[in-house]
């Protein structure tokens, strides 16, 4: 068997047509898993490195035919009252659309487990609460089987370097000259054998290839792709590590030290981009900081890119709270304002959509 037969990689989205994310018209490969928890990430369904359940209420019916479907008793019913009758059979306590099956397929009252109880990686919400540490376990997804109205969906596939490559070649026609893939996710040297051996052979094909990355991987994660990348899209969230963590529960030092690396090895074009979070990292400070950096690797363009909440509503899917709503958006003044500071530094600053190919 073909060793890229034997490594697949797990996506969660393919998207063509991008203009935004590289050079020409792009196709956006989506892949699972990262180390970072930034509040305001607009892909949350990417952070979990294996598929999960993704759960809309709003189509639930509440038949319960998931919950009894699952062997690890990780649904749970919440914010719906306990049945009267005690003495109910497994049927009728499923009829009635209450309880919760136990992992030896017993059937326990609501109280077994209430909302405030449940884990930190527990989904609490009105309706099904699913414990996403035994999501994690489950190899089947019989759940998402049972459900017969579409509220619970799959958040994640896997594909082989073969059956990835024959997808994108769909898009091929309508690339250009300039166009080609780029990897996106999560973070794509998450899963870094996948990676380089898929953009191996992207670049063996002639295909323009590049990268979006958070940066905080092992730098043997990221090197072996190097000889294969044509452009890279590196992130910098934050200068000082401890401001660093506090909104993306890591600091940055293995983020920065890989910069330097990259700036250093790499032959390909690399693009700094920040996000910019008003009251986290929209600071003169931090600004000036952010430049002084660039000047220490030698790369000195910068990609800003203003804060959206548009990723909101996909957070009560994966069941994760969304915590950057106490962030505003900034406005085309305050993106202006720290071009001027990037450019009295010497830097090359392009704002948003204002890309630098």
């Amino acid at each position: 068997m073909d060793r890229s037969e034997l490594i697949r990689g797990t996506l969660f989205d393919i998207q063509g047509f991008s203009v935004h994310d590289g050079p020409g018209c792009r196709t956006l490969i989506f892949l699972k898993g990262c180390s970072l928890r930034c509040s305001w990430c607009s892909n949350p369904e990417g952070i979990a490195s294996v598929p999960e359940p993704l759960y809309q209420q709003s189509k639930c019916t509440f038949d319960l035919l998931c919950m009894k479907s699952c062997k690890y008793g990780a649904i749970t019913p919440v914010g719906r009252p306990e049945p009267s009758d005690k003495s109910m059979t497994s049927e009728q306590f499923g009829t009635a659309g209450i309880g919760r099956v136990s992992p030896e397929g017993t059937i326990l009252p609501f109280n077994h487990v209430s909302a405030g109880e449940l884990k930190d990686d527990t989904v609490s919400q009105q309706g099904l609460a699913f414990d996403r540490s035994l999501c994690s376990r489950c190899a089947t997804r019989d759940c998402i089987a049972a459900c017969c109205t579409g509220a619970l969906k799959l958040g994640g596939y896997e594909m082989t370097v073969d059956e990835l490559f024959d997808r994108i070649g769909r898009d091929r026609p309508y690339w250009g000259d300039r166009g080609g893939i780029t990897l996106t996710g999560g973070e794509p040297f998450a899963q870094p054998l996948f990676v380089a051996q898929f953009l191996e052979r992207c670049y063996d094909a002639f295909i323009h290839t590049a990268v979006e990355t958070c940066g905080n991987i092992p730098w043997n994660s990221l090197e072996p792709a190097l000889p294969f990348l044509d452009w890279i899209f590196f992130d910098l969230k934050h200068i000082d590590p401890d401001r660093h963590h506090a909104h993306t529960g890591s600091t940055n030092h293995l983020i920065l030290h890989n910069a330097l690396q990259l700036a250093a090895r790499f032959n390909g074009r690399l693009v700094f981009r920040l996000p910019v979070i008003p009251g986290f990292n929209d600071d003169r400070e931090n600004i000036e900081q952010t430049a002084a950096f660039l000047h220490k690797t030698g790369r000195k363009e910068i990609n800003i890119l203003p804060l959206h909440h548009l990723g909101r509503e996909k957070y009560s899917l994966s069941g994760r709270s969304y915590d950057a709503g106490i962030f505003g958006i900034p406005s085309k003044e305050d993106l202006e304002q720290i071009r001027e500071i990037f450019t009295a530094q010497g830097i090359n600053c392009y704002v948003g959509s204002e890309t630098p190919f």
